[in-house]
C-alpha cells in the first residue's frame, strides 16, 4: 500500500515537470485581460440594472 502511495507521488512529480508553464509576462497579461473582461461586463451588467429598474419603475 506505501508503494503505492509513494508511485502515485513520483508519477504526479514526473507529470509536473513536463507541463509548460507559463511565463510571469504571459500570467500577467491574462490576468489583466480577465480584469479587463470583469470590468467591462460589470458596467454593461450595471447598465442593463439601471434601464430595468428604470422601465420597472415606470410601470408602477
Amino acid at each position: 500500500m506505501l508503494g503505492r502511495i509513494v508511485r502515485y507521488f513520483q508519477e504526479a512529480r514526473a507529470e509536473l515537470s513536463r507541463v509548460t508553464w507559463p511565463t510571469r509576462e504571459q500570467v500577467i497579461e491574462s490576468t489583466q485581460a480577465i480584469l479587463a473582461f470583469t470590468a467591462a461586463f460589470m458596467v454593461i451588467l450595471g447598465l442593463y440594472d439601471l434601464v430595468f429598474r428604470f422601465l420597472i419603475g415606470l410601470l408602477r
